[in-house]
């Protein structure tokens, strides 16, 4: 009996469907590249649900034929390929001919357009064509006016499994905006606009500039903290706009990178951007880039990924180098003083003899301490020389041991010492120094606060109590991103139950009048949008009900007590050094940072003794 079968034709378009179609984004984003292909000069986008319910995507392009219509909707149909050669020089955005029949296999999908007409000649009827489940459902004459709209309604209707695995409103929203956002970015000379539920999230009118069209989407705060690239080198021109090294976010997603206008994720690039920004800002934080790469089409391959958002070089370290040479050039082209940003010190420096001495120098110079004795406002306060005397002076020898080695006969004993850390100092006024019987410790200041008030963000969550408000004297307001706008959408009365105070103000700008009383130092706008940043991560979990309701009140936390911690290069009191410690270790896991950053570092007398050749 044979094994092998055919599989029917309904049930191939839909797994073929499924490596197009991923999620609502996916659909906005066939249909936008279909779009922008006919020579559009307006896009119109709306949906509702996150897409589930409603995508519609119109335009002002050439259009169809009632012939070209309903033979779109053929696999591997395209008018953007007739040979072979043809592949390896691919100028257009869409080419498979594979998107319209796979989103009409899985959806309620209403084509209608009209064919262009010359100047003077009468007009055409247009099209329309209706497909259900992958299957024709109606063809018909209708008055169109101009271009093409595309209408796919109950997305996933007859593919329970993947429509299960979608997630949040917000979450698949902030997808399709970025998606939109991308090529708002890329095509300033085209307008574009966006609605959602009845809501306006993006509205550009098409612009010459970059320039113009990032501050239509992006706003001018966002604009001001660019510098621009333009970087030409072995075939590849680079050009855009890059961060400045203090703009910074805590992931990935304002990193925008075009090839040949196309949207894409490559690693080469992003390689290149990391390691422009390497010694300009912290490793776990991401720079603000609109790049776009223009390079031969034959030095590409665009045809590796069904969703073609991966490509491959040909050389690919050209493109690397002119990336990271790009960037270099820009950020020191810059008006700016960039001397003012920390650098990491090379290794070298800390293996070094002559390093060993200048940071003796160092901490008896009274301008740049190393190391330094906290002092205390409390004369009958503790200082690490009363009560770690024992760390400092005291000779702490264990009984004489038979060796022919004399270093050995001297081996301190840790037995009589405090089981609970004694503090020592602070170093570079960013680490305190501890120790106790097992060895010394490093706890960095911001990290080791930043728990602390985490944990107790959650237990005032737990108890069902909110958090005080700090009103503002004067309230702040923060120019939205579309993504951010769907996302302020959702999370605004949780933010307003939790200490803070925000309100709508027009369409895309929210006001800040009051933030969480532990966070009063902070400034809102950069607080705010951290939390609409962290929501919109495509990494972070949405989840229904009670759990969805805890992660997000946990993200709310994180960004709040990531804000309202004690920074790095703050000189700090014994009491409030002693009082870190003291609450440090009453936390449920006092050695790592809600990100996931280690709080302590640990010298165990065992490493010690053994460095020295004690043991």
């Amino acid at each position: 009996m044979a094994r092998v079968r055919l599989l029917p034709k309904i049930l191939a378009h839909k797994i073929a469907a499924g490596e197009i179609v991923e999620r609502p984004a996916s659909v906005v984003k066939e249909l936008l590249e279909n779009a922008l292909d006919a020579e559009a000069t307006s896009v119109q986008v709306k949906a509702d649900l996150g897409g589930q319910r409603l995508i519609s995507i119109r335009d002002d392009g050439i259009g169809m034929s009632p012939e070209d219509a309903r033979l779109a909707f053929e696999h591997h149909a395209t008018s953007k390929l007739a040979t072979f050669e043809d592949l390896s020089c691919i100028n257009t955005l869409g080419f498979r001919g594979e998107a319209l029949p796979a989103i009409a296999s899985i959806s309620r999908l209403r084509l209608r357009t009209v064919e262009p007409v010359e100047d003077g000649a009468q007009m055409a009827p247009g099209t329309e064509v209706r497909y259900e489940g992958g299957e024709l459902r109606d063809t018909r004459q209708i008055s169109w006016p101009q271009g093409t709209e595309v209408e796919v309604r109950d997305l996933f209707f007859n593919v329970p499994v993947r429509r299960k695995f979608l997630k949040t409103t917000s979450t698949e929203l902030s997808h399709i905006s970025r998606q939109i956002t991308h090529y708002a970015l890329a095509h300033p000379e085209v307008e574009f606009v966006f609605h959602h539920g009845g809501r306006t999230l993006l509205e550009a009118p098409a612009v010459k500039t970059l320039k113009e069209r990032v501050f239509q989407v992006m706003g001018d705060s966002f604009l001001s903290h660019l510098v621009p690239v333009d970087y030409q080198k072995e075939g590849v021109r680079v050009h855009g706009l890059a961060s400045l090294p203090h703009e910074q976010r805590s992931n990935a997603s304002s990193q925008f990178l075009f090839v040949n206008r196309r949207m894409v994720r490559d690693r080469v690039i992003a390689h290149a951007i990391h390691l422009s920004y390497r010694d300009l800002i912290p490793s776990r934080t991401y720079p603000v880039v609109l790049l776009f790469l223009e390079i031969d089409p034959q030095q590409i391959d665009v045809n590796v990924h069904p969703a073609k958002t991966e490509i491959r070089f040909k050389d690919s370290h050209s493109v690397h180098t002119a990336v990271y040479h790009g960037i270099e050039e820009a950020l020191l082209k810059s008006s700016r003083n960039l001397q003012s940003v920390a650098r990491d010190v090379p290794a070298s420096f800390l293996r070094s003899s002559e390093a060993v001495s200048g940071a003796a120098t160092s901490m008896s110079s009274p301008a740049s301490p190393l190391f330094s004795v906290p002092t205390s406002t409390n004369p009958h306060a503790f200082s690490p020389r009363h009560l770690g005397g024992q760390f400092l002076s005291s000779p702490l020898l264990a009984k004489e041991t038979l060796s022919s080695d004399p270093h050995l006969q001297n081996i301190p004993e840790t037995y009589h010492l405090s089981p609970t850390p004694v503090v020592l100092g602070q170093f570079v006024e960013s680490f305190i120094v501890a120790a106790d019987r097992e060895g010394v410790l490093l706890i960095d200041q911001h990290v080791a606060h930043e728990r602390i008030l985490y944990d107790r963000a959650l237990r005032t969550f737990q108890e069902g109590q909110t958090w005080p408000v700090q009103r503002l004297l004067e309230p702040v307001t923060l120019e939205l991103t579309s993504q951010q706008k769907s996302v302020m959408d959702e999370l605004l009365d949780e933010l307003n139950a939790n200490g803070f105070v925000v309100d709508w103000f027009g369409d895309s700008t929210a006001v800040i009048r009051g933030v969480p009383a532990i966070a009063s130092n902070c400034d809102g706008r950069k607080l705010l949008q951290e939390i609409l940043d962290r929501f919109q991560d495509a990494d972070s979990p949405s989840l229904p009900g009670e759990n969805g309701i805890k992660r997000r009140r946990e993200k709310i936390a994180i960004s709040l007590s990531c804000r309202a911690a004690i920074k790095i290069n703050t000189p700090l009191t014994a009491e409030k050094i002693q009082w870190l410690l003291d609450e440090l270790f009453t936390c449920e896991n006092p050695y790592t940072c809600p990100h996931g950053r280690p709080i302590i570092l640990r010298v165990n007398i065992e490493d010690v003794l053994r460095g020295f050749k004690r043991i």
